[in-house]
């Protein structure tokens, strides 16, 4: 009997991130092929945690703090005890002491995964500036590899020295492309019917939960310029927390053309009942929501940054726009609304970000 590899993934919760999503797709994807611990960052078991729990891993919820005695015995204890073959963390920087105690305790193999291309830090002051980098460079002496969605975060992380180190190793994010393009699925009216949209509007839509990064609040500005000039144009904000922008929806007197939905699970159904999709977000690691809606083929305007440029065929930089600049987004998605065809780049999305191509790279990485 072959061996199964032995393999900790580390995480920060099972909110419905964009980590959490990749890992819990990644998972799937491998079916019980490996024996998986998945340690969460976390104590909380939020809305992914039964879905994870279906996947067969073990699950493990430990919190590990900033360097925390007590809880570094914790995590240094278990990475022993269980023996891993493999520790991948998808915590950025903050894999720092995880890769260090990994070290300690005897695992051949670690992996720090990059899933972003900045720092996170809504406030960001020198001291913490200053503690991220001091983890940066534990990540870079304990990591056997070090993973990114994207050049972009790369380059962020480890500017003096990517691409030279061989331990680098760009993988794109993958997705279920039969769950974005299922011919034998409903029609768009037929799905606005069963999800309740307006049938008679044309719908933009947006998917990702309510941070600072998702620049929502540029997007309702955007969405306030457009609906007074056209009241025949409807926004539907599908994620964690978007119901916190409701009184700003209120005070731009929108709300009769602005859908507020909260997490749902079913996006791919959301997707093919929207007529455009629009993502202004000021930072990304790799935005599995942008790359889902140019699967579904949806005409899209998103943001001008790096890490959204490089998800784009070189001749589709048209659909970027500045996102800070309402009254240009505002002109450009008018333009799109009327000539939509030029801003879909399904074919480009489906041969570059497949599941079944870039997951079996993941795991050929892994295997490695």
């Amino acid at each position: 009997m072959s061996h199964k590899l032995k393999i900790c993934f580390i995480i920060p919760s099972v909110k419905s991130g964009g980590i959490e999503t990749y890992l819990l797709r990644f998972l799937k994807y491998l079916n019980n092929s490996m024996d998986v611990t998945v340690l969460v960052r976390n104590s909380n078991k939020d809305e992914l945690f039964e879905a994870y729990q279906k996947t067969g891993a073990r699950m493990v919820f430990q919190p590990l703090g900033n360097f925390s005695p007590s809880k570094m015995r914790w995590y240094y204890r278990f990475f022993k005890a269980n023996a891993f073959d493999v520790v991948c963390d998808f915590n950025a920087n903050f894999a720092g002491q995880t890769m260090m105690l990994s070290k300690l305790a005897g695992v051949k193999k670690r992996i720090t995964f990059y899933r972003q291309s900045s720092h996170l830090f809504t406030n960001p002051t020198k001291l913490r500036i200053g503690y991220s980098n001091f983890l940066n460079r534990l990540v870079y002496k304990y990591s056997t590899d070090i993973f990114a969605n994207s050049a972009t975060g790369l380059k962020f992380f480890f500017k003096n020295e990517y691409p030279a180190d061989t331990r680098f190793e760009v993988i794109k994010n993958g997705i279920e492309i039969e769950e974005y393009i299922n011919p034998a699925a409903e029609n768009k009216e037929q799905l606005r019917q069963k999800l309740g949209l307006p049938a008679d509007k044309f719908i933009i839509g947006h998917t990702g939960r309510f941070t600072e990064a998702k620049n929502h609040y540029f997007l309702l500005d955007v969405a306030k310029i457009l609906i007074d000039a056209d009241s025949t144009v409807f926004f539907v904000l599908i994620g964690n927390n978007t119901d916190k922008l409701i009184p700003y929806i209120e005070k731009l007197q929108i709300s009769n053309n602005v859908q507020v939905l909260g997490y749902k699970s079913n996006i791919p159904e959301y997707l093919r009942a929207f007529d455009m999709y629009f993502f202004p977000s000021v930072t990304e690691g790799q935005p599995n929501a942008l790359i889902e809606a140019m699967v579904t083929g949806l005409p899209v305007v998103t943001s001008n940054i790096s890490a959204i440029a490089e998800c784009l065929p070189q001749d589709g930089h048209h659909c970027l726009i500045d996102p800070y600049n309402a009254e240009a987004t505002a002109q450009k998605i008018a333009e799109v609304k009327n000539n939509s065809t030029a801003y879909t780049f399904r074919e480009y999305a489906i041969s570059n970000f497949d599941s079944a191509i870039q997951f079996k790279n993941f795991k050929d990485k892994l295997s490695g």
